[in-house]
């Protein structure tokens, strides 16, 4: 394959300033397709990808389109899951954002896309950060033992920012957890045995997941807080630390009496979003060959437990323990 001929499936706000960016300049790409439901949509597709973009206003008939490769789906949650099923039925290599509802489409999905030999990929970019696969590296030392605890601690202004309906902010958590929730699962890579939220109502306070071992991952939340966004990783070994700023790359370790920092930063953010560029990078080379995409369907399958998890918990206000 000389080069990925793209389609979108939803020409919105986030396709326009998220996928497009990351994907415009690449040589590796056509961008030839759109489906979206407005002349408004198209009109902008236009503007930005030019007169001999492809329109079409069902999504289904951009997926019958032979010379479409791969597409990114921007559309909104309760369209995501029955879109993301027709383009895996339809054999196109998937980007998707989550999180997917927990309808008979997601259900048949997963069962579909590890027979459909297609590059199934999930947008949970943090876990694509260059600081990411440093810190993982670092935790492989066996001087530094075995992860006991994980902590990632998330802080911003979205909760007054966004604008949202009372609907939309008791939502709120439970929609961002599994970018948030992702890099714990990227370090323990195993589900949790219970999850338990407290304060998604207030979009200020903790989601605990406890696993075997006595082991722990937290994700501290305060959506009330500065305008700056501020995203910072813990990861504790039996025999060391390890303290990440995850905006800007920094970190360092202790392993025993020795210590270290280092930089690993990112390729320039989009939106704020530190990681966006590389994972729609490894999605494009996965497709092409030269590398395996991170966040498949076997992660995904666990990350969206642990969401439907975070939902009961917080319906429940307790613990919920989590299906193996």
């Amino acid at each position: 394959m000389d080069s990925i001929r793209v389609g979108f499936i939803g020409f919105g706000a986030w396709t326009q300033k998220a996928y497009v960016p990351a994907l415009k300049g690449n040589n590796k790409v056509e961008l030839i397709a759109v489906a979206a439901r407005s002349e408004e949509s198209h009109s902008i597709a236009r503007t930005m990808l030019g007169d001999s973009i492809k329109s079409y206003t069902d999504y289904k008939k951009l997926l019958g389109d032979p010379n479409i490769d791969a597409v990114m789906i921007g559309t909104p949650p309760n369209l995501s899951s029955s879109a993301t099923l027709s383009a895996i039925k339809a054999g196109k290599h998937t980007f998707i954002e989550p999180p997917l509802d927990d309808s008979s489409s997601t259900r048949n999905l997963f069962k579909l896309v590890y027979k459909s030999g297609k590059v199934f990929h999930v947008d949970t970019e943090i876990r694509y950060l260059p600081i990411i696969k440093s810190i993982r590296n670092i935790t492989l030392n066996a001087d530094f033992g075995s992860i006991n605890k994980v902590t990632i601690n998330l802080e911003n202004n979205w909760a007054n920012e966004w604008k949202l309906d009372k609907s939309g902010l008791h939502d709120m958590v439970a929609g961002l957890s599994p970018w948030y929730i992702d890099p714990i699962d990227f370090m323990f890579r195993r589900t949790p045995d219970n999850i338990h939220v407290v304060g998604a109502d207030n979009q200020v306070g903790q989601v605990k997941l406890e696993y075997s071992g006595n082991c722990e991952g937290l994700w501290n939340f305060n959506l009330h807080g500065n305008n700056e966004l501020s995203l910072n990783l813990s990861i504790h070994g039996t025999n060391g630390l390890i303290l990440a700023d995850l905006i800007s790359g920094n970190y360092s370790w202790t392993i025993g009496s020795d210590s270290g920092s280092a930089n690993s930063q990112c390729q320039e953010p989009i939106l704020g979003f530190v990681g966006m560029r590389e994972s729609v990078n490894v999605f494009l080379e996965t497709i092409l060959g030269n590398t395996m995409t991170l966040s498949g369907p076997e992660v995904y399958t666990r990350i969206h437990k642990l969401v439907q998890g975070l939902k009961a918990s917080q319906s429940l206000s307790g613990p919920v323990k989590i299906k193996q």
